[in-house]
């Protein structure tokens, strides 16, 4: 039926298939980590990109990108390079690295990537499990009900029907509606489709930033992919900023004359770039699901709107 067929697509192919794609060049921790910076510092508020606002609420509990907690002030660096694969004992010595060079210290005298170089080779990223973001793919696809909640039974009701199967089943059933119902919105998003868009974003960002030389130089020298020099310099630089700086937008990146070919203040062309690629990409240009009106008192509005069902 429609429904089945809904649900295969839905669970299989766009959430466990696209969580295998939406971050397979770090796009999207990337992209979420400067969002995420630039939100805690009150740069940029937290509805003013509606895609981005979306994949932010929808990932808040994904282990893989946040090892835990959303990271404060102070933690972005150290955070950012635990989701990528780095032990906490180095990435602490990176995040420490950051708080200096946002100090004003000089950079390595080995250059711009080689204290990254020497932490970051052989490191492997946690993949996104769908489980972590999705608490229905973990019921429907998992069978994972351990953390189910009765919202709907009374106590008499539960006392007398408890050790039922009937009652089990309605519990479990009702819960991963609930949690359905919750996460309608991220269950609308074509992951496929956001992972090409996250991923232009990157590149953009880029050659908009003329690092595009600096991270061939890279490539060619180490033999590495070039997103693992722009991890590094993303990091250590602009999150350096956003983690340590007393005034990130404004802060001049002068120990880095080689990240800053138009102007010494990143974050200006970062911020004015970001939201100029997000407002020209609608939510509604990657929404799997599309409006549509049907007689008498039943209706189905645009999924990701916010509207219910009735």
């Amino acid at each position: 039926c429609a429904g089945t067929n809904l649900s295969i697509l839905n669970f299989f192919g766009n959430l466990e298939g696209g969580c295998a794609v939406i971050d397979c060049q770090a796009q999207l921790r990337i992209v979420i980590y400067l969002y995420h910076g630039l939100v805690i510092n009150g740069i940029v508020q937290e509805d003013e990109m509606p895609l981005l606002q979306i994949l932010y609420k929808g990932f808040k509990n994904c282990k893989a990108l946040w090892q835990g907690s959303l990271p404060s002030r102070g933690e972005l660096v150290k955070k950012f390079w635990i989701s990528f694969g780095m032990g906490l004992k180095e990435s602490k010595q990176m995040s420490e690295s950051a708080r200096l060079l946002a100090q004003g210290g000089p950079i390595s005298s080995g250059g711009v990537f080689a204290e990254g170089l020497q932490h970051c080779r052989g490191r492997k990223m946690k993949p996104i499990e769908p489980s972590e973001i999705s608490t229905a793919f973990r019921r429907i696809c998992d069978r994972d009900f351990s953390d189910a909640v009765d919202k709907y039974h009374t106590p008499e009701q539960r006392k007398r029907s408890s050790h039922t199967e009937q009652y089990v089943v309605a519990v479990h059933t009702n819960d991963t509606l609930d949690h359905l119902e919750e996460e309608i919105q991220l269950h609308s998003v074509n992951f496929i489709s956001t992972a090409c868009i996250l991923e232009q974003f990157v590149c953009s960002i880029t050659r908009v930033l003329q690092w595009d030389s600096l991270l061939e130089t890279f490539k060619h020298t180490t033999n590495l992919d070039m997103r693992q020099g722009f991890a590094i310099i993303f990091a250590q630089h602009l999150l350096g900023a956003l983690d340590f700086a007393q005034d990130p937008l404004n802060y001049e990146f002068r120990n880095a004359p080689m990240l800053t070919r138009q102007a010494p203040t990143l974050f200006h062309g970062v911020c004015g770039f970001l939201d100029m690629y997000f407002s020209n990409v609608p939510p509604t240009n990657v929404f799997w699901f599309q409006g549509m009106e049907a007689g008498g008192d039943s209706k189905v509005e645009l999924i990701g709107s916010g509207a219910t069902r009735r």
